[in-house]
């Protein structure tokens, strides 16, 4: 190894213990600051709430500590000063004499550089042992009082401050919800269940508490419920004729698959945010409560009906070839039913009163086929059919009379279900009115029970817009 580079590298030791002895001192002060700063935005937390306060002091923490990596980063010693250190410990200047010149070949240099070598191991020995401040007495103890206090701020929080992580913890149920809602968004395939999604998007980034957010989401899914309503009567019209419409579109026909998915997602992310919700302490309001009940009574009514249709359409030839061919009795059947939606007149032709054959035609609310045998003087076999509109509909009469009715408009109290019971009551005779007269009366009704119940403005808005779509058919 050469001469110069065995002194450079006592230089690089001495540089090296510079730096660190400078730098402890530094990070005692930094460090004590640190704690200081984190400290200060804790007491200051328990004088008004303030959501992530926690997380507000850790950051300032953090952020001094780096502060402070830089400072000793730029207050680093550098090879010079390391130079001028080191060599204050020779005798006479050995080695910033020896460095100073280049010229290994001459002979004044070579003698200084022997003179340096024989030197620098005595002088580094002393550059170690000499006096160091490397413990900063005020920084440790305020340290330590700093410590001690932010220890019991933290295990004894005001009011302020319990109230500050109830909401922390509200809004990250309200973020839960926002993801979910961007999750459904992006798996949306047709354009207008992705506006819906949107829409709910922009609505929940003002949303403050987790019942504003619950509350919209519960508002979406019903709009949804809309929606496909109006699909599947639009596509029952088709099929049962009353339509002059071919039926659903290509697109349309996606968007009532997607409308039924997206609805049991929202209903799914509502029991979610609703059950964070109760553990928080802070329940949903009975309303809400009832519309997110209104809604997974409807998925589940929904998924019956797939699986009932499914199991229908595996067994649908067999069932269709059985109904026509079954039997039933007409006659005495016929006078105890009053709410019959058909009737049939019959002539008959025979001879030598033992065979008789009758045909019939009926008008009514409904189609069928039917065969039947009756007794007397002869035997026959006669056939109805019957076609008829949705303009009519059998409304059943009122029992004990035709007085009015009142309601009780008092606000609900809590309580729960003591017992239900099922019992045989009295079934009237209805009578047939036209479907533009009756709707009116069940809306009326409809709207002074949702009001009774006092749902949300948004959730009547919705009632209001089905009975409005109803009646413009």
């Amino acid at each position: 190894m050469g001469r110069r580079k065995q002194l450079r590298k006592y230089i690089q030791r001495a540089k090296t213990s510079l730096t660190i002895e400078r730098s402890i001192p530094i990070a005692q002060y930094g460090l004590f600051l640190a704690l200081l700063s984190s400290a200060s935005l804790v007491l200051v937390s328990r004088l008004f709430v303030w959501p992530y306060y926690r997380q507000t002091a850790l950051v300032a923490f953090i952020a001094v500590i780096l502060a402070t990596v830089l400072f000793m980063w730029w207050k680093r010693v550098k090879e010079k000063e390391a130079l001028h250190t080191l060599d204050d410990y020779f005798s006479h200047n050995e080695l910033v004499t020896a460095l100073s010149f280049e010229d290994d070949k001459d002979p004044l240099v070579q003698s200084l550089l022997n003179k340096a070598i024989q030197s620098v191991e005595y002088a580094f020995t002393n550059f170690k042992a000499r006096q160091k401040n490397l413990l900063q007495p005020k920084a440790l103890v305020g340290l330590f009082v700093t410590a001690v206090v932010s220890a019991i701020l933290y295990m004894f929080p005001a009011a302020t401050q319990i109230e500050a992580i109830e909401v922390e913890k509200e809004k990250a149920v309200i973020e839960d919800v926002k993801k979910e809602v961007a999750k459904l968004e992006k798996k949306a395939e047709t354009k207008e269940v992705k506006e819906h999604l949107k829409e709910l998007q922009n609505t929940l980034k003002e949303a403050e508490t987790a019942e504003e957010a619950l509350r919209e989401v519960v508002k979406k899914q019903k709009e949804l419920a809309l929606k496909e309503q109006q699909l599947k009567d639009k596509q029952t019209a088709s099929k049962d004729g009353a339509s002059e419409e071919t039926g659903l579109s290509k697109e349309e026909a996606e968007q009532l698959k997607e409308l039924a998915q997206m609805q049991q997602e929202l209903t799914q992310n509502a029991n979610a945010t609703q059950t964070a919700m109760s553990k928080l302490g802070k329940p949903a309001s009975n309303t809400l409560q009832n519309a997110i009940a209104s809604a997974n009574s409807a998925n589940n009514n929904q998924q019956n009906n797939t699986n009932t249709n499914s199991n229908q359409n595996s067994s649908g030839n067999s069932s269709q070839s059985n109904q026509q061919a079954q039997t039933g009795q007409q006659g005495q059947n016929n006078s105890q039913n009053g709410s019959q939606q058909a009737s049939g007149k019959g002539q008959g032709q025979g001879s030598n009163q033992s065979n008789q054959q009758g045909q019939g035609q009926g008008q009514g609310q409904g189609q069928g086929q039917g065969q039947g045998q009756g007794n007397g003087k002869g035997t026959g076999q006669g056939a109805g059919k019957g076609q008829g509109g949705r303009n009519l509909l059998t409304t059943p009469n009122r029992i004990g009379g035709s007085s009015q009715t009142s309601v009780d408009g008092g606000a609900l109290g809590d309580g729960s279900n003591i017992s239900e019971q099922q019992g045989n009551g009295p079934i009237t005779k209805g009578s047939i009115r036209p479907y533009e007269e009756v709707i009116g009366s069940y809306k009326d009704s409809y709207l002074e029970s949702s009001e009774r119940l006092q749902l949300p403005k948004d959730l009547q808005n919705v009632v209001q817009s089905y009975f409005t779509s109803i009646e413009s058919q």
